[in-house]
């Protein structure tokens, strides 16, 4: 399939950027490609123009500063994965990292891209011949989502890995445009909205993750159920922290809800608790019913909930494993 006609932009810093945002409402930002350009071949976004941000430099970085870890937007996933300082202390992330995909996804795609891609559905992700033998839906351009059979809502889901691995880490996000410069908590970004699934303001760029010192004081761990384990998105992914001496717990999901789902009732339950196999069964059947996904894939909303809980589980036994 060949890409629709567009103009290319290459900009030498942020600020350029983000005027070019600003000034051709029509854009688009490609930092590794992985996603933006198999969706304009498939014609479900035609952006005017292409902006290229892969060549500014300061935005492929790892560092640590004051014990607090940041990583530029444009690291790429295998960067990521394959740095110490990573690998030794944010575990969760590493794996994450790692589950991306294919090889060649993890060299190009980068972590700022990962965690900004649109979201997904069967009835969206396809190609244009497939799309035509019904009423185009309504985060590809028409009036209904298939999915729930309601006109100007969108229901497609959230399938990034890393997200919810730097959610249970207390993960910050930078935000800059042309002229301003702000920083909140990752799980802000997300909307909820399937069709715009992030609150950036016009012309703003995600440009830096911050993780937190203390993030590297507690366990964590990144677990997904794939179809083809090396190269699928997530059927489900789940994230975990741990401080089991402070008995304080994360939790976060992937591909269940139109953004990725922090898990409040189980961080709750977990709360001041030993972790013990009757608080692992009990956690598990909490966790089943966190979300209530749709059939945005060809797997069963049931079968997607019995998965966070088969996945907790074993995100919960690998704590125990590693307090002995």
């Amino acid at each position: 399939m060949r890409l629709p006609k567009f103009r290319y932009i290459e900009p030498k810093s942020i600020e350029e950027a983000s005027a070019f945002l600003l000034d051709e409402p029509g854009a688009k930002i490609l930092a590794g490609g992985t996603d933006i350009l198999p969706n304009m071949k498939h014609r479900v976004e035609l952006p005017s123009v292409v902006i290229n941000i892969k060549k500014i430099p300061e935005l492929n970085t790892i560092r640590q500063d004051n014990g607090v870890i940041r990583i530029g937007a444009l690291t790429p996933l295998k960067k990521v994965y394959e740095s110490p300082i990573i690998a030794e202390n944010l575990s969760a992330l590493s794996s994450a990292a790692s589950s991306v995909g294919s090889y060649h996804h993890q060299t190009m795609g980068t972590i700022g891209g990962n965690i900004c891609q649109q979201n997904r559905c069967k009835y969206f992700n396809q190609s244009q011949w497939w799309r035509s033998a019904r009423p185009t839906c309504f985060k590809a351009g028409g009036e209904i989502c298939h999915v729930v059979n309601k006109e100007e809502v969108c229901y497609s889901a959230y399938s990034g890995d890393v997200a919810p691995a730097l959610m249970v880490l207390d993960a910050i996000i930078i935000l800059q445009s042309k002229d301003n410069s702000r920083e909140m908590p990752l799980d802000m970004l997300f909307s909820g909205n399937g069709k715009a699934p992030l609150n950036l303001k016009e012309g703003e760029l995600l440009t830096e993750i911050t993780i937190p010192g203390k993030a590297k004081d507690g366990f964590s761990t990144y677990l997904k159920s794939a179809n083809r384990e090396s190269i699928d998105f997530p059927i489900v992914g789940t994230a975990f922290w741990a401080s089991i001496k402070k008995k304080e717990y994360r939790v976060a999901f992937t591909a269940v809800d139109r953004k990725p789902l922090r898990g409040g009732s189980v961080e709750d339950f977990l709360k001041g608790k030993d972790l013990s196999e009757e608080v692992l069964e009990e956690a598990s059947q909490i966790a089943s019913k966190e979300a209530s996904p749709v059939k945005t894939s060809v797997y069963s909303p049931s079968y997607k909930r019995k998965m966070m809980g088969l996945l907790l589980r074993s995100a919960i036994q690998e704590a125990m494993g590693r307090e002995k």
